[in-house]
């Protein structure tokens, strides 16, 4: 387990731009030296997805873990150790870019087939893992598996996300959202002959909190967000602005559709340029990632919860988490309950210095080789 993760971690796949076949390649023959079946799904220059298959009798439909090769730059800040070194100190710890978010989710996952396959357990359904490029910037990996129908098929879909080895049973969206107010510039000592864009702007994401405000909340994840990430407009102290742009990034909650969401949006720009005097806007959606949720009383989640009961000699801990994953992508596509269980501290996720703690890999792995062996999966069709 350990070895596995630090080999991967030692292949830079910052993204971007990515260069994740390199890992890809590093874990097909890893998995093909202890039998599994696999193959790259190239997806452009130095770029790949992977996909295993441990085949069970087919009594089962098939389970599918996933992860994504992809991490995040090292940043700026100095490093404790090498980011690429992947190095272990003498409480355990790796350290590494990668190594909670998720080059340690993922060996856990690929040592987990492994086993079972050493082991030539006879599994009843088919195991699947599917490792993607992308994840940190537009889920492109996720976006073609589905393409191409690599979950068809597939009944209960895991993601080794770091979650401290918690049960995530949902995950907020996200819409990333940009908004362009226009006015008619004048001169700053006399404004009543302008129209501000920026005034204009003010308003727009006044209302927009308020919509956020009336949206449902969650059991789990609490509240929608919603953050102004950027604001620009104007150009000097004495001109009336005629252009103002501001980018926002809106974290909803299962049952919020986001396209009835961005219709009433767009509505509530009609309205304005209704009556608003001069209000002219204009939206743009660059990002648009579901939120996941699955029920407690799926068969996955009571499988789950008594693996990890067993491995870790506790009650399970269940959450929700705020950030979004490839989960975003393949759950809405699918319908299929969907966790998120990892190793490590998600807080130490895209920071400098992230690590690991070795046994909490141990752990993972442990519990990716067993969860297939006691989850009443539904029949094969």
């Amino acid at each position: 387990m350990l070895e596995l993760t630090r080999e991967l971690l030692r292949v830079d796949t910052v993204n971007p731009p990515g260069n994740e076949r390199a890992a890809a390649e590093l874990a097909l023959g890893y998995a093909k030296d202890a039998g599994l079946d696999g193959a790259l799904a190239p997806l452009g220059d130095g770029r790949a997805n992977l996909h295993l298959v441990l085949p069970g009798t087919g009594a089962r439909a098939p389970l599918m873990y996933c992860g994504h090769f992809d991490t995040v730059p090292p940043g700026t800040a100095a490093w404790t150790r090498p980011p690429h070194a992947a190095e272990v100190d003498e409480d355990g710890v790796l350290w590494g870019r990668g190594a909670v978010d998720m080059k340690g989710g993922v060996a856990a996952m690929i040592v987990g087939l492994a086993t079972l396959a050493r082991a030539e357990v006879a599994l009843p359904g088919d195991l699947h893992f599917l490792g993607t490029v992308g994840e940190e910037v537009d889920c492109a990996g996720a976006r073609a598996a589905l393409d191409r129908g690599a979950l068809e098929g597939v009944a209960n879909l895991v993601i080794a996300e770091p979650t401290d080895l918690a049960l995530v049973v949902a995950h907020k969206g996200a819409l990333f959202l940009e908004f362009t107010t226009y006015g008619r510039a004048a001169h700053g000592a006399m404004p009543e002959q302008g129209i501000n864009a920026i005034d204009q702007m003010m308003c727009l994401l006044e209302r927009l909190r308020d919509l956020k405000a009336g949206l449902p909340g969650h059991a789990v994840l609490g509240d929608a967000t919603l953050n102004v990430g950027t604001i620009e407009g104007g150009s000097v102290v004495n001109i009336v602005p005629d252009r103002c742009t501001a980018r926002v990034d809106l974290r909803t909650v299962p049952g919020v559709d986001h396209r009835a969401l961005l219709a009433g949006i767009g509505r509530l720009l009609d309205e304005l340029a209704a009556t608003r005097a001069g209000f002219q806007a204009r939206m743009t959606v660059t990002g648009d990632y579901p939120a996941v949720g699955t029920d407690l009383d799926e068969p996955l989640v009571r499988a789950a919860g008594h693996v990890l009961g067993t491995v870790l000699g506790r009650p399970p801990e269940i959450r929700g988490v705020s950030y979004f994953s490839d989960g975003s992508l393949l759950q809405p596509a699918t319908g299929v309950p969907t966790l998120l269980c990892g190793p490590g501290d998600p807080n130490l996720a895209h920071q400098t210095d992230e690590r690991v703690d070795v046994r909490a890999l141990e752990h993972a792995a442990e519990i990716f080789t067993m969860l297939p062996t006691v989850l009443e999966a539904p029949e094969a069709a």
